[in-house]
């Protein structure tokens, strides 16, 4: 089944207690101001516009505190989305929002509109980290929003973040395990940037914080892929979506963007893959010099990887050898065999 039409609508720091030390979500959303409730049935016009053949519509507010907005305020929005549900045109709604807003009373509220995945933007399972992002939120916070939102039978995203201050490679590793064993319905990684308007912005300028490399970043977020996909939770996004402001310098300070950073941590689980083929079939020493390796044909451009890449990287690595590519369509999605030719 086709992936769902999902309706993003911003609500850039809205309900947020307080502006964490890496947020500035009116670069990040690309809106700016207030919300314009008018705005809702004109966007939801345009994409049911292009449904195409996608049996489900979602309709998702991204980029605030959702559960914290004041009660009129969730009404208000959820009124503007209810009727579309009601005559079938959207199928769920969906919402992104901190874990310590979320309670019986606020899902009492919001679920008879039909929101039934809730996104919790819990960034990190680190106390100590999530202190010094001035998050305001615990670990145990999360934990009990997963309880609640199980107990309601309601789906769970969670989101989380490389790079923050304090973290370390053990830290994101732990924050991955500990949530990839409570099962959430999805996955979001994101990596963190220095924006303009943050404090983390001061605190790069100072020299109190330094950045994550893009590679850095590639190889943890991917650490973290390995473990989520291992337990079988979907991670949807790595990275943040392109836009104006992204590739504005004055806007993104620094850290590791790249506007296809998920195809990068795609290519580097690849590059991994062709490397123990490889190693597997030259230990078991069944032949010699010329050596076949196949991927599904949707997998081709992750195993040549940016700017094929990976084909130079294993051309370093195995100079003995001729390696040639193909692809299989019996193959699994991300599979790669190896063998002599």
């Amino acid at each position: 089944m086709s992936a769902p039409l999902v309706i993003p609508y911003f609500i850039p720091h809205q309900g947020c207690p307080h502006q964490c030390v890496f947020c500035n979500q009116s670069i990040i959303t690309g809106r700016r101001g207030r919300i314009d409730l008018d705005e809702i049935e004109t966007l939801i016009q345009e994409y049911l516009s292009f449904k195409g053949q996608r049996r489900r519509v979602e309709f998702a507010f991204f980029g605030g505190n959702f559960l914290g907005l004041p009660r009129e305020r969730q009404i208000d929005l959820l009124d503007r989305v209810k009727p579309w549900v009601d005559r079938g045109a959207i199928q769920s709604i969906r919402c992104s929002t901190r874990p310590d807003t979320v309670s019986r009373e606020t899902l009492d509220l919001v679920q008879p509109y039909g929101l039934d995945l809730v996104e919790l933007g819990v960034q990190s399972m680190d106390n100590r980290v999530l202190e010094q992002a001035e998050r305001g939120h615990t670990r145990e916070d999360t934990l009990a929003a997963v309880r609640v939102l199980r107990e309601r039978k309601m789906k769970i995203g969670v989101q989380v973040m490389v790079g923050l201050p304090g973290d370390t490679r053990a830290s994101v590793l732990e924050t991955a395990g500990v949530l990839a064993g409570l099962k959430p319905d999805l996955a979001r990684i994101y990596p963190l940037l220095v924006l303009a308007g943050s404090k983390l912005a001061r605190w790069y300028a100072s020299g109190a914080y330094l950045p994550l490399s893009l590679e850095q970043a590639v190889v943890q977020v991917k650490a973290m892929l390995e473990i989520f996909n291992g337990a079988g939770v979907p991670v949807i996004r790595m990275g943040l979506q392109a836009g104006e402001m992204m590739e504005d310098p004055g806007q993104m300070l620094a850290g590791p963007w790249h506007p296809a950073f998920g195809h990068l941590v795609h290519s580097a689980l690849m590059l991994d893959r062709a490397c123990n083929a490889v190693d597997t079939l030259i230990r078991e020493g069944r032949g010699a010099g010329s050596i076949q390796l196949r991927v599904h044909p949707k997998s081709l451009s992750r195993l040549q990887g940016n700017k094929k890449g990976n084909f130079e990287k294993l051309a370093a690595r195995y100079p003995g050898l001729v390696l040639g590519f193909s692809t299989d369509a019996s193959l699994a999605p991300d599979e790669i065999t190896a063998a002599f030719a």
